[in-house]
Formats: structure tokens, sequence, C-alpha cells
């Protein structure tokens, strides 16, 4: 049975500066940080995420310097966000920016080892000093000593760097106001170090033969400031970890804990004092709070007694701070998508955080009394739900026979007085658990609005929802793969409660969410009336079904959808209703089939291959393999190739093996050949023909290992091999497997060969060319604007119709190769090339699915969008259109039927 519960995931603890404290009239209240709010926020326009020894962004309270994707640094007012002026881009690209006591340096990269430091007036940009360094990339090998952290660090009182040049660590200091060299100092050998620099200091933390030691060091002397000793913090072995604050505040790993420190060196507190509970009403004191130190989900405190939070998936996210005085953290909500945000500085009252969504978020800092029994920046803890109610029996009835297990937390380090958590147990072990979690309470409807919307546009940019159940309330979402499996999600916000529902089994989210809205309106906004499964416009699919993982394969025949699923599933839909009519589970992936053959579907995981009935589902024999690399039926047997190099031929009806042949090359399909005499098996080096009745090799080609076999074709007397980083076309004389001719394209092969018209055709990156089948004579070839991206292409009636994946379809006339229209795709290649790109020409509608998930039904004559459905997920199966409908399957989990006429909703 899967338990699931909410967010648990480690914090990485940065502490910053002091909050001021104000003392108020008896009795005598803190006045404290109690919410953010967004100030401002602006795209940043880098293709790359910007690694953490390399930060894109340099923080003040005078200025914010951001790099620029063409190499400029805009210096802008960090309270409003307007620019004030630019640093000109220089010869080579920028690798890192910092802003520290009036000056901003700016590293660019002059090599693969060198950096082009420069100093400029923070005022008015203007050059003060430059010279160029050696820092040497750090290798980090995992249980060996090395070094751990930024390569330059900056801050008031110099530039330090770090070369180790094949010995041991140097580290070099320069002034921060002319660039001179100030200090310079060599670390032992074969010690694990750590380094990270605060506003004004560096801190070592080393590891010398299970020694631990924190220093804080003098930048400007590399002279230590102070030493203590962490041998009595943690006797686990582990990795060591080093964090610091713009104020000097560490947080320290030592292998047996987690623990806060004081730029002095003192102890503020390990990791579980940090969770404690606030003193008891009447015994209020003033509290010091720091600028916050990093960003995530709100911190919990597990049985290995960490702080943890949460950068994936779309929770709340807060900015997380710490009371200088007693070590308690506290977390205040902010409205930021939540994949792998990053603080990237604070002022005294502002916060900037970078998401990986592409903006930079600034907030500002609101302050307030303290006391109430209330967590910070959310609403009063006796006004929040109970998690169980929100659900309610009735509701989970439909799953039949769950009942509720109720759980607490401790909120703001205040146990909360109704459970936030309830986990719906099945009544066998089969079942998957539910789990809701009231995720926050905020202090106003609008708060909550901002976050949902904000985790709304997040999920759509870089997650797979779906579509199918949004409401103006709620968003259904797939989440990343976790150790367990896949994981849906519901998103519910109504009133200033934000509910997170979640279950291994996209079923049950889809029969819960719409009662758990209507529970949460009936609470917050009685009156108020959503449609079950979300207003019309939203759906445009005539019906979806959901299972629990991805989907990869999928065919129709006879009214049946047959699909396979990554949730280990054969499924049986109804073409026509999307009911249910059987399913199969392998307990392993599905990486071949389902492929129907009159009465039977056939499909493999990695380790076996079963044949079911297909109206019924019954399994008819079951065969084990290793390693199943290909999957075809060609009359009446069924071929095998594995990836130790086997090619096995079974009875279609018993599964009975007629014969086996190696081959001695890695496999990963057997292709039948027309005439039905031969069977190609097709490797990673190579192609092997064999006598399809009796397993005898017939000829052998090989290419050479580095180059690979990108596809292969067939005629009745010619085999067409392409192979892909060398970029050639072989033809192969089908009998001896003799070269007829090669051809060499220039480009990457990924993308073909296809035969059509006495023509083939093959090509990628952008690249397609079209050759005569008989000679290998180029006929033409056809360049889409210099780009790199990969193609597909299908040969159909005269036209060529080319995707250039992430960009754009071209439809060519065959003949001379000429455009006769482009259509703009858009999206992302997220799959790389596979039969989802290739786009499908049925009837006068030409059907292409783009990068980003969106299928387009195309006037095939003019390239005119006939209608467009985004699935809420990347597409992951080549459309298929049947009965008046076009069938796709996406990553998110889910089947579609969309009616091919208009993209609608069957009634």
């Amino acid at each position: 049975m899967l338990t699931v519960r909410g967010p648990r995931y480690l914090v990485i603890l940065l502490v910053l500066a002091a909050c001021p404290v104000v003392a108020g009239d008896a009795p005598r209240l803190p006045w404290v940080p109690t919410a953010w709010r967004t100030a401002w926020s602006m795209p940043d326009q880098l293709e790359d995420p910007f690694p953490p020894g390399s930060p894109r962004y340099g923080v003040s309270g005078e200025g914010l310097a951001v790099a620029t994707p063409q190499g400029a640094v805009a210096v802008r007012d960090p309270r409003t966000g307007s620019r004030r002026y630019t640093i000109p881009a220089g010869t080579v690209p920028t690798a890192g920016v910092w802003v520290a006591a009036g000056t901003i340096v700016v590293a660019r990269q002059a090599g693969a080892a060198d950096r082009q430091l420069s100093g400029y007036e923070l005022a008015d940009g203007t050059l003060l000093w430059r010279r160029t360094v050696t820092v040497e990339r750090v290798e980090v090998v995992e249980g060996a000593p090395g070094y751990s952290g930024p390569t330059i660090m900056v801050t008031g009182r110099g530039v330090t760097y770090i070369n180790r040049q094949g010995g041991p660590y140097t580290f070099t200091s320069l002034d921060l106001r002319t660039g001179r060299i100030t200090a310079r100092t060599v670390r032992p050998r074969g010690c694990g170090l750590v380094a990270a620099a605060s506003a004004r200091s560096v801190a070592l933390l080393s590891d010398c033969a299970g020694r631990v030691e924190l220093a804080s060091v003098n930048p400007y002397t590399l002279h230590p400031d102070w030493t203590r000793s962490l041998r009595t913090l943690g006797q686990a072995a582990g990795p060591v970890g080093l964090k610091a604050g713009d104020d000097g505040y560490l947080d320290v790993r030592d292998g047996g804990g987690e623990s806060f420190f004081a730029p002095d060196g003192r102890l503020v507190a390990t990791a579980p004092a940090a969770l404690e509970p606030p003193p008891a009403a009447g015994a209020a004191r003033p509290e010091q709070w720091s600028r916050p130190f990093g960003v995530g989900a709100y911190p919990e405190l597990t049985r290995e007694r960490d702080l943890l939070t949460d950068s994936r998936g779309a929770t709340p996210n807060f900015l997380i701070s710490l009371d200088t005085v007693t070590g308690r953290v506290r977390a205040l909500p902010i409205a930021l998508p939540a994949l792998n945000p990053i603080l990237v500085g604070t002022t005294e009252d502002m916060a900037f955080v970078h998401d990986q969504a592409g903006r930079i978020f600034a907030y500002t800092l609101v302050h307030g009394l303290s006391g109430a029994p209330a967590p910070p920046g959310g609403a009063p803890l006796s006004d929040w739900p109970d998690a169980c109610a929100l659900l309610g029996e009735r509701a989970a009835s439909v799953l039949g026979g769950y009942r509720p297990g109720p759980g607490r937390r401790t909120v703001a380090g205040v146990p909360t007085p109704k459970p936030a958590d309830c986990d719906w147990i099945p009544p066998t072990d089969e079942g998957a658990v539910v789990s809701v979690s009231v995720a926050w309470v905020f202090s106003t409807p609008a708060v909550a609005r901002e976050v949902f919307a904000a985790m709304v546009r997040h999920v759509k940019q870089t997650g797979r929802y779906d579509p199918t159940t949004e409401t103006p309330y709620a968003l259904s979402q797939t989440l990343p793969r976790t150790p367990s499996g896949m994981m849906s999600e519901s998103i519910v916000t109504v009133g200033p409660a934000l509910i997170l529902l979640r279950s291994s089994s996209r079923r049950a989210i889809r029969l819960l969410t719409p009662p758990l809205q209507r529970n949460l309106l009936a609470r917050y906004e009685p009156g108020a009336v959503v449609p079950d499964g979300g207003p019309r416009a939203a759906r445009p699919a005539g019906w979806s079904f959901p299972a629990d993982d991805g989907f990869r394969h999928l065919m129709v025949a006879d009214g049946i959808v047959y699909a396979g699923s990554d949730d280990g599933k054969v499924y049986a839909l109804d073409a026509v209703s999307g009911a249910l009519r059987w399913s199969h589970q392998f307990g392993d992936l599905v990486t071949q089939g389902p492929i129907r053959a009159g009465g039977t579907v056939y499909a493999a995981t990695y380790g076996r291959i079963v044949a079911l009935d297909a109206v019924r589902g019954r399994t008819r024999w079951s065969r084990r393999t290793i390693g199943t690399g290909g999957l075809t039926v060609d009359g009446r047997t069924v071929y095998v190739a594995t990836e130790r190099g086997l090619v096995i031929a079974l009875d279609t009806a018993s599964g009975r093996t007629r014969w086996r042949a190696g081959t001695g090359d890695l496999l990963r399909d057997v292709i039948p050949h027309a005439a039905g005499h031969l069977v190609y098996a097709v490797g990673r080096n190579g192609v092997v023909a064999l006598d399809a009745g009796s397993g005898e090799r017939r000829w052998r080609f090989r290419v050479d290992g580095r180059a690979g076999v990108a596809g292969v074709a067939t005629t009745a007397d010619t085999v067409y091999v392409a192979t892909q980083e060398n970029g050639r076309l072989h033809a192969l004389d089908q009998i001896t497997g003799r070269p007829k001719w090669r051809f060499r394209t220039g480009v990457p092969l990924y993308s073909g060969p296809q035969v059509s018209g006495g023509a083939v055709y093959v090509g990628d990156w952008g690249v397609l060319h079209k050759l005569d089948a008989a000679t290998g004579a180029r006929q033409w070839t056809f360049k889409a604007g210099g780009s790199v991206a990969q193609s597909a292409f299908t040969v159909v009636r005269g036209d060529v119709y080319v995707t250039i994946v992430g960009d754009r379809l071209h439809d060519l006339d065959a003949a001379t190769g000429e455009t006769r229209w482009s259509f703009p795709l858009g999206g992302e290649d997220k799959f790389g090339f596979s039969d989802v790109s290739r786009p499908v020409l049925v009837g006068d509608a030409l059907y292409a699915a783009a990068g980003n998930g969106r299928l387009d039904a195309l006037d095939a004559a003019t390239g005119t969008r006939r209608w467009s459905f985004q699935t809420g997920g990347d597409l992951s199966t080549a459309p298929v259109v049947a009965g008046g409908r076009v069938y796709a399957g996406g990553m998110n989990g889910n089947v579609y039927a969309i009616r091919a006429s208009d993209g609608r909703v069957d009634g």
C-alpha cells in the first residue's frame, strides 16, 4: 500500500542580516515580519540557468546588476526594477556578476580556465580595474577529498578566487576597488573543503581525516577571524556542507546533523531546536529575525532530524528566516511557482528570487505585531479547515470503502488544532492512498488567488497538466517521477485556502477533485457553481481516459483503442465512449506494443512478451525474454529482438519458439521484408539479414560503431540503411547485402529513410535530401533556414511534409523540393526524434504535433489551421485518425479522443 503525504524536502539554509525590533506599549508584542508582497518582476531571457558558482545577478540595496543574453550587464533600481544604465558586453561571454560595497564585479570567460575580472563603480558604471586570473574548474569526485563551492567569491572586503593548477588548492584575494593582489594562501592536501561567502567574510568548512573544522576568514588578508572544531556536533559519517548568509550567519552540515552559527562563531541552534514552538502567550519577547536565507516549501522535521523543503512540483513557496536569538525558523509564503526557485539576494527589506521558468521576482517585506495564534502571513490556525472534513466520507465513497487516517502538522512551530493532512486509506493493499493537505490558509483570498495564479502559470509552462478537469478553482497535474512512480495532484483554492489533493491514482484525483472543490465553495463562497469537469471551453477532447503514467504506444482497431502505458498496463478502451473494456497489468514498463493482429494483442516489457485476447483481454500465452528491443508480427510469426543480440521467432497462436538466431550485436528492432522471406535485425552497429523460415543468416552489413544506424527501409530488391553521425545512406542488394551505392549527406541522420515513387528521402537537423532510389543521385535538398533542430517527415501523394521540431511545418513539392506553405509549430522538443513528430495526412486534413504538447489540424492544401488542441503535456504517441476522431496519448497520462471535424467535445 502506497502512502502519500505532503512534500518533505531538503532545505538549503542561507542566513542573512537581522530585521529591526520595535518595542511597543505593554503588553509588549514584537514587531516582526508577517508577509512578503510582490514588488515587481521581469523576464531574464537567459537560455540556460546560472550555476551556483557563477551568478548572473548581483544584489545590494544600491543596485541590482543583471547579466543579459547579449553579454552586457544591466544595472537596475532594486525598488522598481527600472534600468539605470548598462555596462557594455565584452568580447567574451559573461560568466558571473556580483555587487558588494558600491562595486560591481563582472567575470568573463576568457578561456577554459581563464577569467577576465573587471571592477566597476556601482553609481555610474565607471571601469575601476581589469585583470585576467586562472580559475581551474573544480571536479567533484564522490567519496574523495576535494573542494566544493564557488571558484570566485566577492565580498565587501575583497575578491577571492580558487585555483589548483594540478597541486593543492590556492586561494588568492584581490582588492575590491583596485584589483591588486592582497593575499595568497595554500590549503593542505588530502582534505575535504567547502567554501561560501557572506557580505564581509569567507567561511571554510574542512574535513581532514575525520576532523571537521569551521573557520571564518578575512577576505582581504585570508587570515582566520575565528576557528571552531565541530567534532562534538555529530559523529555520524556523511558529507559536509556549508551555506553562508549575507550577514555571516552559517548553515553547516558535518555528517551528523545540521547546525546554525552566528557571524562570531557562536552556535545558535541545531536543526531540531529550529522547529520548536514559540514561547507561550504572556511570555512574548522581542524577536530578531534574519533576512530570508532560502526559498522552498515549509520546513518540517524528519526522523533524520534535518530541515526540509521542496523545490519541485507546484506547491506554495516560502522565504525562510532564522530568529538570531533562539534559532527558530520562520517561513513566509510568496507568490512564485515552485520549480527550482533560487534566492539570488536580499536587501534590508527586499528579496530577489529567480525561477526556472525565466523570471526574476522582487518581494517587499511587510511587518506587523506578533502574538496572535496565527502563522506568519497566514490566517489564524483556528480558521484552518479540517483536512479530513474537506473531502468527507460521502465524497470518498465513490472510490469504495476508503477511510480517513488523520495526521497533524506543526505550522510556524505551532501544532494545528485540526488535522492539516489527511490520508484516505483504501480497503485493500492494492488501492492507492489519497492525501488531502491544507497547504496554507492565507491572510486574504486575494493573496491565495495570486499564489494559485502563479502556480497555474508555472504548471502550464513547465509541467504536465490535465486541461479536461481545469476550472477557475482547480488544476490537476502529473508530478515528476518519484521513487514510488508517478503522482497526480490537484491544486484547489477557494477563499483564502490552498489545498493539495494527491494520489498515485489519476482516476482517484479525477473523481475526487470536483467534490473537494464543491465542499470548499460551500465553506467559503456559498452559491458559486462550477460544473463538474470544468468549463466546456476548457475541455477540447471528445473523451479522455486517465492512466497512472504516460502513454508511449497507441493503436485503433475494430472500434477499440489499445494503449500501452508506463504504469505497466495495456488498456483496451471503447473508441466511441472511452469506457474501459479491459486492462492487463504487466507489472513493468510496456516497452513494445500493443500490436493487434487478428484476434490477438501482443505487447512486451523488458523481460516478457504476452499475447492477449483482443476482445476480453485474457492471456493466451506468455513468454519470458531478456531485454526486448523490438517486436514485430508478420503473418503467423512474432519476431522479437533482444538487447543481447538474439532474434527469436515465435508462433503467434501458441508462443512456441520456431527458431532463434544470434547476431552478435545490441539489437533494437526487427523489420520483416515485404516479400516475407527475410527478416532484418537492426542493431547499433549494423544490419543482419535472416531467413524468415529458419533464422539462418544470409548476410551482414556493418557500420562504424561510432556512426550508429539511424534507420532502415526496404523495397522488393534493395535495403536502405542510414547511419547517424557520419550522415551516410547505403543502398544494399536485398539478396546478397552487397553495396549498390552510397551517398554522404553532410548532416547527422536521425530521420528516414523513406522510399516513395522511385526516390528515397533522408535527413535531419533541418536538412532533407531526395535521392534517386536506383542510383543515389541527388535530386534536390531542402534546408530549413539554418535550423539545427531535429526533423521528421512524411511523403504522401506528391507532397513531403517536414516537421522541424519546435519550429515549423513545411509542405514541399515532392517533384521539385519547392516550399508550398509553412506553418509555425513552436514549442520545445522534449523527446528528441520519434514518430510523434511525423505529421499524419488523412483525407484533406494534416495533423501535426508540436513539441509543447499542442496538436494542430491543418488544411493540407493551404496550411491553414482548422483547430488546435492543447493536451496539457507532451504528446508521446503519433496521432491516429479513425471513425471521425483523432486519438493521441500524452506523457501526462491521458489518452484523448478528439472530434476530427472541429477538435471539440462530443455532446
